[in-house]
């Protein structure tokens, strides 16, 4: 079982510790024995465990990881450094170090929003609502809305790439079966022709020269189907790559409004989640200006400008062209009932579920068209390797 211990240790502060052991009894001795005075032990505390998984190497799942830990920590009733004290001891990786600098900087009298801005390893969004949390006592609630958010971020990161990856998989795996039917299946029908004796049919004749070609030069074939199917996928995967892919396909304007739309639906969410954070507009929208891609991020610099030189938020928005027309009506909604978070949240969500749709309905067209160019090339060798076999059937008749 997993048993909480209250302890010290010669003069330093008060530890928490959480230690395995089969009962309360069997702990206190193995705190005891590495020089603890416990002061509690118990063993029913609530401390939800689900949400803290292992690191997946990656710095940002690595950050989100922590996060998560810190804040399941916090909620169940830990102060900050006791939280840092127990990441320390249950991690093994590189946040590690990041926890103890944290809680020396605390122990120093430091703040911990700039302990989190001198590490270097947290973003600004995160530095900058704990930094407004400090002020409202909301530490937990200011963690868990930034979770929400990189949730959300996530999870339509994940749609969008998985829509786009399905189609390119599926021409993949087609030209991979192509590659085996020629390679491996067209030679063993050209040796039967090759025994016949007598004119062959134009069919058979290229069958066998085809079949020739492919055996003096099967390397370059096997070489060129790999990197074709490479080619076709793992761009997609890499995300320096795929940021480049986006950009060439931004090139079209049916493809480069949807782009933009993407991006703006981040922007709109970050900004909500700044303001119901307490961080006046303009420095949300400045900070929120770190999501976006550098062809959107003059526009974001007009909109703050504007805002700076006394513009409402609609117009401000309108004049760095950085509201849509859902978003316009709905932040007009917002200055007049003064609260414009809760509708940058709305618009957010409306044009998600809007670029979801359209995702859906590009993949009900790609996917037939994809399909039939497989079946197209796979149909294709197949007919070759066969049509032969037919036209001697029909000469011999």
């Amino acid at each position: 079982m997993k048993v909480r211990i209250s302890a010290v240790r010669d003069q330093e502060s008060p530890t928490l510790l959480i230690w395995d052991a089969p009962s309360v009894a069997d702990a206190r001795m193995q705190a005891q024995a590495q020089g603890y005075t416990v002061i509690r032990a118990e063993a029913n505390f609530s401390l939800d465990w689900s949400v803290i998984r292992p690191a997946s190497g990656k710095k940002n799942d690595g950050l989100l990881v922590w996060v998560e830990q810190f804040h399941a920590l916090l909620i169940a009733g830990l102060s900050v450094i006791e939280v840092l004290d127990t990441l320390q001891r249950q991690q093994s990786n590189d946040w590690t170090q990041t926890a103890n600098l944290l809680e020396q900087s605390l122990r120093e009298g430091i703040s911990l929003s700039r302990a989190m801005s001198s590490t270097g390893q947290f973003p600004p969004l995160l530095v900058s609502l704990v930094q407004s949390a400090e002020v409202t006592s909301s530490l937990p609630e200011a963690l868990d809305r930034y979770l929400t958010h990189e949730r959300r971020a996530a999870q339509l990161r994940h749609q969008v790439t998985s829509i786009t990856l399905y189609p390119l998989l599926l021409l993949g795996v087609g030209a991979m079966v192509m590659l085996f039917l020629s390679l491996y299946v067209v030679p063993r029908f050209a040796r039967i022709f090759q025994g016949m004796q007598g004119e062959l049919p134009w069919t058979a004749q290229a069958m066998l020269a085809w079949s020739r070609a492919l055996s003096q030069h099967g390397v370059l074939v096997t070489a060129a189907g790999i990197l074709i199917f490479s080619g076709l996928v793992l761009p997609w995967v890499i995300p320096r790559s795929r940021a480049k892919l986006l950009a060439w396909a931004g090139q079209h304007p049916l493809i480069a409004s949807r782009i933009e739309v993407y991006h703006q639906v981040r922007w709109y969410r970050t900004i909500s989640m700044l303001l119901h954070g307490g961080i006046p507009l303009p420095e949300s929208i400045q900070l929120a200006s770190t999501v976006l891609p550098s062809f959107l991020q003059h526009r974001a610099t007009q909109v703050l400008a504007a805002m700076r030189n006394g513009f409402s938020p609609v117009n401000a928005f309108n004049q760095g062209n950085m509201a849509t027309t859902v978003a316009e009506q709905l932040i007009r909604a917002g200055e007049r009932s003064g609260d414009v978070g809760p509708m940058l949240e709305k618009a957010a969500a409306f044009h998600e579920t809007e670029l979801t749709r359209w995702l859906e309905r590009l993949m009900r067209v790609l996917e037939p068209v994809v399909m039939a160019l497989i079946g197209l090339g796979i149909g294709g060798v197949v007919i070759m390797m066969y049509l032969p076999i037919f036209e001697l059937a029909s000469a011999i008749q």
